[in-house]
């Protein structure tokens, strides 16, 4: 966990307040309040919740290349208090006290051998948090292999834009049809549309959900249904439907700032969050901001069920590791000169034209080999984050798809590689 921990909190220095716009922004998660003007003019007061004040501690603020070159280093970020599964004993004393691990009940297999569903509750570890009451972490529980396969997926098929609503299709300056995952797509819906403004859903806006995913979700609610801890849980798992996934594409650099997931009809189902790529720290609070929100690690294979309170709760993503673990990605050493260029840390910033379009990706022109080589490229910098839900009571099959042909190239290698998990 070396690369997560940075040491003891560091102070920022004096000419990085003065000089920098992203010190300047840190040192004022120190002080009670702070003004901005509005489009009218008018004074505003700039949100100093402890809930942002804990998002301005874990941002990542980076300097400019010309800015580097002649001024201090900005500190590091102190990760001391992140809660981390992977290391129990890595945690601080009080976080210690707050973890608490649950032992499940074995599973039998499925009914149609599935191997996901035939993994043993033995190995797939679950932890409640005293501090967030509701909220679930299955750390692992998605294997090497099935990263791969989600990986894969979400880039070479939840991105095309003819099955599947995205930012490029429908919310861009200049709209485009997508065949596949490409900068700066940041999500894609599966199942029914979710209009961000005004956060709400319609009945009658509605790609299909891949029936492949729709099993492994309703697979991992079962392991919900079986935490018996708190009084929070899936009370009937097999009412349980997911019928939008929102799809995550989080470069390293961005973020999301904090929101709630109140806006489904069934609030007692849980939302199921499921990280691949790049590790993150997660922020979950309470229904106020006014609380200052708990701070996890997750990593790819982690998934994390909102229950209980927290289904309602406050929750951010502030800050994305540039960790992507080797088995879905291509080694530094195999890249070339083209592809270390293009697919750099923020190179999605930079690949918009003047009209604001995109120059589009054609993934019919892909060979077999190119598509897989392009997913892996494509996670090199990069967190992916499919967070589904229940939004109605009423089952709805009519959103469901026959397993789709898959993204997985022909002979692709799907075997499990070893991870440093």
């Amino acid at each position: 966990m070396s690369e997560q921990h940075s040491g003891p909190a560091c102070g920022v220095s004096p000419a990085s307040e003065a000089l920098t716009a992203a010190a300047a922004a840190a040192a004022a998660a120190d002080t009670p309040c702070s003004t901005k003007r509005t489009r009218d003019g008018a004074a505003g007061i700039l949100s100093t919740t402890p809930f942002r004040l804990a998002e301005k501690r874990y941002k990542l603020y980076e300097l400019s290349r010309r800015d580097s070159r002649r001024l201090p280093a900005l500190p590091e970020t102190d990760m001391s208090d992140v809660v981390q599964l992977h290391d129990i004993e890595g945690n601080t004393e009080a976080n210690r006290r707050l973890i608490h691990r649950v032992v499940l009940p074995p599973r039998a297999a499925a009914p149609d051998g599935g191997a996901a569903a035939a993994v043993s509750a033995a190995e797939v570890p679950c932890y409640t948090f005293a501090g967030v009451p509701g909220l679930l972490l299955f750390p692992g529980a998605v294997s090497a292999a099935e990263q791969q396969r989600w990986c894969r997926e979400a880039v070479m098929s939840y991105g095309d834009a003819a099955q599947h609503p995205n930012i490029l299709s429908t919310h861009a300056k200049a709209p485009q049809r997508t065949t596949c995952y490409q900068p700066p797509m940041r999500w894609a819906t599966l199942g029914f549309s979710y209009e961000w403004t005004a956060k709400v859903y319609h009945r009658e806006r509605y790609s299909p959900f891949p029936a492949e995913l729709r099993q492994r979700l309703c697979d991992l609610v079962s392991l919900v249904a079986q935490v018996q801890q708190d009084g929070f849980t899936c009370a009937h798992p097999e009412l349980y439907e997911p019928q939008t996934a929102i799809v995550n594409y989080y470069p390293v650099g961005s973020m999301m700032m904090c929101h709630q997931d109140v806006s489904e009809e069934t609030m007692e189902q849980p939302l199921l969050s499921l990280s691949l790529g790049c590790s993150s720290i997660f922020l979950m609070g309470t229904q106020s901001r006014e609380e200052a929100p708990h701070a996890f690690l997750l990593r790819s294979g982690d998934v994390a069920a909102f229950t209980g309170p927290s289904r309602s709760a406050f929750h951010a993503t502030p800050r994305i590791l540039d960790d992507c673990p080797a088995h879905l990605t291509v080694a530094d050493e195999d890249l070339t000169e083209a592809e270390r260029q293009r697919y750099q840390q923020h190179a999605y910033y930079a690949q918009s034209q003047p009209n604001g379009a995109f120059s589009p990706v054609d993934k019919a022109a892909m060979t077999a080999e190119e598509r897989e080589r392009y997913w892996r490229l494509c996670m090199r910098h990069m967190r992916i984050n499919i967070n589904a839900r229940q939004v109605y009571g009423e089952r709805c099959p009519f959103i469901f798809t026959a397993p789709h042909a898959s993204a997985e190239p022909a002979g692709a290698d799907s075997t499990e590689v070893n991870s440093d998990r």
